[in-house]
């Protein structure tokens, strides 16, 4: 055998050593790949869930917060930068609800049933509201209302007229220990006097404007009477001298 032919024996043999290893290799990476396909069939895909954070409202569509606004602020100066959350691709899902024939059945029956309540109501309301509607355009049918109206609620009226006029039991509030017998509107902040204060008082400020208290209601009192034993007397002569001389009203 030549060298010329043992050179090219030991070609061909390197060629098919080199060709065995690249098998090889080509095969594990094949095996590799079987692996992590079994792998990723075996192991669940977990899907990142939503974040979804619902605001409360009012009424008129603001946002009602569930902390103050002081501690709020304070908040927001102790971390002024705050990281926002990267957005996350949810999954599109298509979610279908099925719900059973009978409550459907039932759900459409009560909604019947409450249209034809607010249908009733609103009919009733109208037939109610067409009364006044036509009394209003009948002048005779608009006096006779009025005066039915104003007979009915006259006695709640003269009672509370009444009630508020009523007389209380008070005390003298210049002595103190008589009972009182006139209210003074002009002395203020104590209008209460009794018969004496009430004399010693407005000799001098004649042009008052002077309650008595004696009948059990508030009686106003011209400057020529004044009270006596819980009765009205007059006294022309000692309240015109006064008045004559008096010619600025001061205040008590």
């Amino acid at each position: 055998m030549s060298d010329s032919e043992l050179q090219e024996q030991l070609m061909e043999l390197d060629k098919l050593v080199d060709d065995q290893e690249l098998n090889d290799e080509l095969q594990s990476l094949d095996d590799l790949i079987g692996e992590l396909q079994e792998e990723k069939e075996v192991a669940p895909v977990k899907t990142p869930e939503p974040r979804v954070r619902w605001r409360k409202r009012d009424i008129d569509g603001n946002i009602v917060y569930a902390r103050p606004r002081s501690s709020r602020n304070q908040s927001n100066k102790a971390d002024p930068i705050r990281k926002s959350d990267p957005p996350i691709n949810a999954p599109a899902t298509n979610c279908e609800v099925t719900f059973a024939p009978e409550a459907v059945e039932s759900f459409l029956q009560d909604l019947q049933h409450s249209l034809s309540n607010t249908s009733d109501d609103e009919a009733s309301s109208l037939e109610t509201s067409r009364g006044p509607l036509l009394a209003s355009s009948n002048w005779s049918t608009r006096q006779s209302l009025f005066s039915e109206r104003w007979r009915t609620e006259r006695p709640r009226l003269v009672n509370t007229a009444a009630a508020h006029e009523n007389v209380a039991t008070r005390i003298c509030q210049q002595c103190g220990s008589n009972p009182a017998a006139v209210r003074c509107s002009d002395c203020r902040p104590q209008p209460f006097f009794c018969a004496q204060c009430d004399v010693s008082m407005h000799t001098r400020h004649v042009l008052h404007n002077r309650d008595a208290m004696t009948a059990g209601f508030y009686q106003p009192l011209p400057p020529t009477t004044f009270v006596v034993d819980k009765a009205l007397s007059h006294c022309g002569k000692c309240w015109f001298v006064s008045v004559q001389h008096t010619h600025n009203s001061e205040s008590c």
